[in-house]
């Protein structure tokens, strides 16, 4: 019998050791999650910024006259725009890869003044910055490196 009590309370006391290494495992493998932002999501753009040559940015925050949207899912990607400034539509999609701070989309569908400006299936790289988990920056760089344009997002909820 004190050999039963014995094994039982040493199997339960393995049992509840066991249980504490998973929940400790599955809390850590959460809070690393969180420490590194994801691309996945729908993000609305707050900001647009302009290179110059001389080395100067403008940055323009978007209004009611001209809002940005990009969604990401596992692979694939969407953005639309909305502006006054000009009749014409602006979406387009296609698959994305997100690796070391690098976006490269692929662009295979679009609208008409999309398509007018970019060639079906257009590839472009990106270089990302994430501000916080919530937001990022995304930069468009010339063949040298230098900046051209970029676009600051923060994440819909």
């Amino acid at each position: 019998m004190r050999k039963n009590l014995f094994f039982v309370l040493a199997l339960s006391l393995f049992f509840i050791g066991c249980k504490n290494d998973t929940e400790s495992t599955t809390q850590k493998a959460i809070e690393e999650a969180l420490d590194e932002p994801s691309i996945k999501g729908t993000w609305e753009m707050t900001s647009y910024l302009n290179y110059t040559g001389d080395g100067s940015v403008d940055t323009i925050k978007t209004s009611e006259k001209f809002m940005q949207m990009k969604m990401f899912s596992e692979t694939k990607f969407m953005w639309n725009r909305f502006t006054t400034y000009h009749p014409s539509e602006w979406f387009g999609s296609g698959e994305y890869t997100f690796k070391n701070d690098t976006l490269t989309e692929r662009t295979v569908y679009g609208s008409e003044a999309l398509i007018n400006v970019l060639e079906k299936d257009s590839i472009h790289r990106l270089s990302i910055v994430f501000i916080d988990n919530d937001s990022y920056m995304q930069t468009e760089r010339d063949s040298l490196g230098n900046p051209i344009y970029g676009e600051i997002y923060h994440r819909v909820k």
